[in-house]
């Protein structure tokens, strides 16, 4: 897609995955999309304001039974419905 900026492609992939966000309680919500670097959060009830450091965690346990890791990022992007988030480098 021409001026489409992003650094990484995104793959449309809908999981369930837990925020974890300062002055928000605890929800599990529905990703849209996944890249290499970051996702995209549908039908989110409540929007973390720009720039709202943020963990999350997918629902659920990997295919070999172990947990999934807590993955720390930003919201970046406000959409109808929901948010993007940005992954930290670290």
């Amino acid at each position: 897609m021409q001026g489409d900026k992003r650094a990484h492609p995104r793959l449309p992939m809908e999981v369930e995955l837990e925020l974890h966000c300062p002055g928000f309680p605890t929800r599990v919500l529905r990703t849209a999309d996944l890249s290499h670097g970051g996702l995209l959060v549908t039908d989110a009830p409540e929007t973390p304001a720009l720039g709202t450091p943020v963990r999350v965690q997918v629902v659920g346990t990997l295919g070999n039974g172990e947990q999934p890791p807590m993955v720390t990022g930003l919201v970046v992007r406000h959409v109808a419905n929901g948010f993007a988030i940005a992954f930290d480098d670290t």
